[in-house]
């Protein structure tokens, strides 16, 4: 399952890089939103990680999922070594939800959303991106320092195909967000558009390969016996003389001799 999907794999990079070039003349005030990315690595490389705060998120976004698709929490324990929570569903995206959603990024949309809608806060609107740029440094960050540290929720679905999958969702929500933030140089459509061409690229160029392969070994095993009749059976040692074969000889070769009633020899041919 993970092999099928290394295609979209291809074509979401290619969309992702293609959307994400226009940002080198940060437009639209996307300065302040990068600036807060890079700020977040300078304090976790200077200060410490907030372990608390994202296992707190981790484990909050784990009991949303399972409720998201049906289920309970019956346990809820954060602490700084760890966390663990109890639910009555589990599938694949309650175990890798929170590798794909920045919660705490979404929790400062809809705070900042939901109360533009009442008051304006365009005035505000370059901290929020800088604070907004901060969470996702720390989504960033601290879920790879997780990844690093054999969870289990990998061994629910594998890790190949779970890393496969905290890709695609990663890249996905990092698309969503940034077509929020910035709607005239990101398009969600556009991005969709580029990942269904490369990704259908991607699987042709491994169907060619894949229907070349035969004919590419039929050549090689023709070469094969080419090679293996031309070879000589028996190999010299080093120092002996060339093997000398016999030539064929136009005449028939000489019979056996008997000796003859007469003393003489016969020959029987």
């Amino acid at each position: 399952m993970s092999v099928l999907l290394l295609p979209a794999c291809y074509g979401v990079t290619l969309a992702l890089w293609s959307l994400l070039r226009p940002f080198k003349d940060v437009p639209e005030g996307s300065f302040y939103f990068f600036g807060g990315v890079a700020s977040y690595f300078a304090f976790q490389w200077v200060f410490f990680r907030p372990i608390r705060t994202y296992v707190f998120g981790h484990e909050l976004t784990h009991a949303l999922a399972a409720w998201m698709t049906g289920g309970h929490v019956k346990h809820f324990h954060v602490s700084k070594k760890g966390g663990s929570v109890s639910v009555t569903k589990t599938n694949f995206f309650v175990a890798l939800a929170p590798y794909m959603i920045p919660l705490y990024s979404l929790i400062l949309l809809g705070v900042f959303f939901g109360i533009g809608y009442f008051h304006s806060l365009r005035t505000y609107w370059p901290i929020f991106l800088w604070l907004l740029g901060l969470t996702i440094g720390f989504h960033m960050a601290l879920t790879t320092f997780a990844l690093r540290q054999n969870q289990p929720d990998l061994k629910t679905s594998g890790k190949f195909l779970s890393a496969v999958i905290i890709y695609l969702g990663n890249s996905a929500s990092v698309v969503l967000m940034l077509g929020i933030l910035f709607p005239k140089t990101v398009s969600w459509g556009q991005f969709l558009r580029l990942s269904g061409q490369q990704t259908v690229t991607a699987v042709r160029q491994i169907g060619h390969g894949i229907i070349a392969i035969p004919p590419l070994l039929g050549k090689f095993q023709m070469n094969g016996h080419v090679l293996q009749q031309s070879t000589p059976h028996s190999r010299l040692r080093p120092g002996s003389p060339p093997a000398v074969r016999p030539l064929p000889s136009a005449t028939k070769p000489m019979a056996d001799a008997r000796p003859g009633p007469r003393g003489g020899r016969e020959r029987v041919l």
